[in-house]
């Protein structure tokens, strides 16, 4: 086995082992290759994915995050447009004339009205098949019932109705025999 030795860095010696005598540095090379990454991440432009709360009708809320705020527009004076209070700091804000807006959302409601109608008609003209079953088997049970209750009537006037002959019969031979 060979001989191993250990010593302990000089004081000239930097942390990281950067000689004061060398012209490299691996700390100023890791700053340098930071700030160059930074700089390449501030060019790149920064891409919003569309958002149908701002591409569609009144926008709700801006690619920002912010809430959008309704302005007159500085370059048709009397007309109002949807724009972000942090239209100035080069980002991508929503900007939307008020009108085209509030135009598209009557549109979409519009649309969506004529749907409603639709069904409605479609649920007047017909008519749903469970409730149609559900109807006649209702009227099957109710006139099941009166079936059962008339049966009932006419087999108490059959079980009572040879008693009330026999009566009957009795009454008229007591009045037969007291006239007589």
């Amino acid at each position: 086995m060979g001989v191993y030795s250990y010593s302990q860095p000089s004081q000239s010696e930097d942390l990281f082992g950067n000689n004061d005598d060398s012209d490299y540095s691996e700390t100023e090379d890791l700053i340098r290759r930071d700030q160059a990454e930074l700089s390449l991440e501030r060019r790149s432009e920064v891409q919003y994915p569309p958002q149908p709360e701002v591409e569609f009708g009144c926008p709700q809320v801006c690619y920002c995050g912010s809430q959008p705020l309704l302005r007159n527009s500085r370059t048709d004076p009397g007309r109002l447009v949807y724009t972000c209070a942090n239209v100035d700091d080069g980002e991508c804000h929503v900007w939307k004339w008020w009108d085209e807006a509030i135009m598209e959302e009557m549109r979409a409601r519009d649309r969506h009205v004529l749907q409603l109608a639709e069904k409605v008609d479609n649920l007047t003209v017909l008519p749903d098949y469970e409730t149609d079953q559900r109807l006649s088997t209702l009227e099957k049970i109710v006139d099941d019932i009166v079936v059962d209750k008339s049966e009932q009537r006419l087999s108490s006037l059959e079980k009572y109705g040879f008693q009330c002959f026999v009566i009957a019969m009795l009454l008229v031979v007591v009045v037969v025999a007291m006239v007589v």
